[in-house]
């Protein structure tokens, strides 16, 4: 007797512990409309399909009983030829460097500049080589670089940094601040970049356009990646800004890792945490944010190397469960918020 909607779907409700009320719940509807999906009464909407696999944890097809053709794979003849040139290639080397138009601009730049300056140095006999060139005037012209996507003491650092070695070792102008003063300024103007970052509020594009929790409008240069399996999830950002809804009915562990970028993972959408729970979040050069339902008590275990971990909320009086939370930070912010 072949197995029906109904039934597959009393099936996942009952594996997952949920009752109808529940699973109505989450899905937006009246209990009596999932009572009539498992009595084979009626059906959901072709919409609501979705999200009720994505509930189960399986796919939309394992929902309606469909099953997958198995391949078929044909016979290839294969050449020695091209199996030789097969293994050449696995143990070759190539590099490509696919740069946007501002990143292209800038490197072109920079090398004319030090092609320019090398050569006068030839002509007009100079007392400077070619790395006291390069090195200096890579930090000037990428700090300007940097001043044209937001204010920063850093890239101001840069620049003012590059100029002022770039014309010393070419000998316009000999101005000594001397070596033991160079460290100290360095610092103070990276923490005054660290300080604007954190006091400026993050800016967030006011229309976002999401498919299953993914941001559909973010730049060409966002790399993310966002999966979930039957109690744990994995979550990874570099390059862009993005929110991670993570919705399981038990959580198990997890992991988050952002670079250079702006990444939220929420945890409100977990219906239970299970017993030695442990997520690891790891954030360089970015700020991570990870939110907590106030039931959860999170146990941190926390790194910072020129960062900041923070946790802000409040808990509740008894936690129903609780997080094992190590959270790595290097030259970034991660916070962590009770919701």
């Amino acid at each position: 007797m072949e197995e029906t909607l109904g039934k597959r779907i009393v099936a996942h409700r009952k594996r997952l512990g949920l009752t109808q009320d529940q699973l109505a719940e989450q899905l937006g509807v009246t209990a009596q409309a999932v009572s009539k999906w498992e009595n084979d009464q009626s059906c959901p909407d072709i919409a609501m399909l979705p999200k009720l696999a994505e509930i189960f944890g399986i796919t939309t097809d394992a929902l309606l009983g469909r099953e997958d053709p198995k391949p078929v794979y044909e016979a290839e003849v294969v050449n020695e030829n091209e199996n030789e040139d097969s293994r050449e290639s696995r143990n070759s080397w190539e590099f490509h460097w696919n740069a946007g138009r501002k990143e292209g601009l800038t490197f072109a730049i920079l090398v004319l500049l030090v092609g320019a300056l090398t050569l006068l140095s030839k002509v007009l006999e100079w007392d400077a080589d070619f790395w006291s060139i390069l090195w200096p005037s890579a930090l000037l012209v990428y700090g300007v670089r940097g001043l044209f996507s937001k204010f920063s003491f850093f890239s101001i650092g840069c620049s003012l940094f590059g100029g002022y070695f770039l014309i010393d070792n070419l000998g316009f102008w000999k101005f000594d601040i001397g070596d033991e003063l160079i460290f100290p300024i360095i610092i103070v103007i990276f923490g005054l970049s660290l300080l604007v970052d954190a006091l400026r509020k993050p800016k967030k594009p006011k229309i976002t356009i999401s498919r299953n929790g993914v941001k559909l409008n973010n730049s060409e240069k966002t790399r993310s990646n966002f999966e979930t399996d039957v109690d744990s999830f994995e979550s990874d950002l570099s390059f862009g800004q993005n929110t991670h809804p993570v919705v399981l009915p038990l959580l198990r562990s997890g992991e988050a890792n952002c670079s250079f970028g702006e990444l939220t993972v929420d945890l409100t959408g977990c219906k239970q945490v299970a017993q030695g729970c442990e997520i690891e979040v790891n954030c360089s050069f970015g700020e991570l944010e990870l939110l907590v339902p106030k039931r959860f008590s999170v146990n941190l275990d926390r790194s910072a190397s020129f960062g900041a971990i923070d946790v802000s909320g409040q808990l509740d009086d008894e936690p129903q469960g609780v997080i094992a939370l190590e959270a790595n930070v290097s030259f970034g912010h991660i916070q962590i918020r009770y919701i």
